[in-house]
């Protein structure tokens, strides 16, 4: 009679890891950076906003609190009923939305010729979209000033669109042609086995597809415009056509500054790019990130 062995069934080892207790540090370390770097960011904006909502008398108070004691919103109504501020905030609107509509048509149909059509000195002039960007603007205020003036556009809207779309231009052109080049071309390819031409693939495929792009274009280009203050302080000379910026800066007096009016106006500045900025926000990100890794 034969036997057979049959082996001890041996204890199945344990699976857990240990605890990578560096690993753990590390994280809690940048963490605490992010957030002592965030908290740097935002006091500024913190305590302008809650400076604004107290009355005169306690922002100047001695003994300074972190939140208003008497809340109140007689700033706001003083800046906006009491001065020609509304005048300022349709003005810097009216310059951010046509200069926003001009860069992002410009730069969606120039970031696909060269992204897509094979032209000489293509990549030449990508390159030159970059070297544009590396003089201060401050070097080209006085050439442009020139050109605004013999135009025949001094002390007019129409001299900041141009500004502001000619240096948003660059880097607008740049983020979309990464993205349009992510853009797989066999969808270009069967567009046309079907008979579609080009310039209608790019307005019924492309276009769509490059959503998040188109909306990280815009916004870029609509804050740089609503904010920029050395343009609008040099072409513009009546104060019915100041933009906000301007208004802002209106708001020193000879001895003494009217802060209760400053910083209420600078809350008012940021509510419609932090509205917008929060409702493209996902687009905003998918647009910044395609352009920057796929160009």
């Amino acid at each position: 009679m034969t036997t057979t062995y049959t082996p001890a069934l041996e204890s199945p080892r344990s699976t857990a890891q240990p605890i990578n207790y560096r690993r753990i540090a590390t994280l809690a370390a940048t963490y605490a950076v992010l957030m002592i770097a965030a908290i740097i960011i935002l006091f500024p904006i913190y305590w302008m906003v809650a400076s604004s909502l107290k009355p005169q008398n306690e922002m100047f108070a001695r003994h300074m609190t972190m939140l208003p004691i008497n809340w109140t919103l007689e700033n706001y109504i003083n800046v906006w009923v009491n001065t020609d501020f509304p005048t300022y905030f349709f003005n810097s609107f009216k310059v951010a939305s046509i200069t926003t509509a001009c860069s992002v048509i410009v730069s969606m149909y120039a970031a696909y010729a060269i992204a897509r059509i094979n032209f000489r000195g293509r990549y030449a002039f990508g390159l030159v979209l970059l070297v544009t960007q590396m003089f201060p603007h401050i070097m080209l205020v006085v050439p442009l000033f020139l050109i605004i003036q013999r135009l025949g556009l001094f002390n007019t809207h129409a001299a900041l669109i141009i500004a502001y779309t000619a240096f948003s231009l660059p880097f607008s052109i740049w983020m979309l042609r990464g993205f349009f080049e992510a853009i797989p071309k066999e969808l270009e390819d069967a567009a046309a086995i079907d008979g579609a031409s080009q310039l209608g693939t790019f307005h019924k495929i492309i276009l769509p597809l490059a959503g998040p792009g188109l909306a990280a274009v815009a916004m870029y280009t609509f804050i740089r415009a609503w904010n920029e203050f050395l343009f609008a302080l040099v072409f513009l000379q009546s104060s019915s056509l100041r933009t906000l910026p301007l208004g802002l800066a209106s708001f020193q007096e000879e001895y003494t500054y009217r802060w209760d009016l400053m910083l209420a106006g600078g809350s008012i500045i940021a509510v419609p790019v932090l509205f917008f900025f929060l409702l493209m926000q996902r687009f905003i990100v998918q647009g910044l990130v395609g352009g920057a890794v796929k160009g």
